[in-house]
């Protein structure tokens, strides 16, 4: 199974040297996604939120696969039914 890397980019930037094996790019990119959505709750736990932090994916030999950022994670509505302030999914 190939190896992935998911560097993060936040208030400090976190390299992965170790990855994760994981089947595919898709998997990885699902997965980074997941992690991203996790760490964008907790900073809003903390009162915060900066949608341009990141997580960006590598395979094992250093080439791009994708990349995450917080903002692509969660919808931020101003009020219920209202429109998206920004975000995707």
């Amino acid at each position: 199974m190939p190896r992935y890397h998911f560097h993060l980019f936040n208030d400090l930037q976190v390299p992965d040297v170790e990855g994760i094996e994981l089947p595919d790019a898709e998997t990885a990119m699902k997965r980074a996604a997941s992690a991203a959505r996790e760490m964008a709750a907790e900073s809003v736990r903390e009162g915060r939120l900066i949608l341009s932090h990141r997580i960006e994916v590598t395979d094992d030999s250093g080439a791009a696969v994708g990349t995450v950022h917080f903002g692509d994670v969660v919808d931020i509505q101003r009020s219920e039914g209202g429109g998206s302030a920004a975000g995707a999914r």
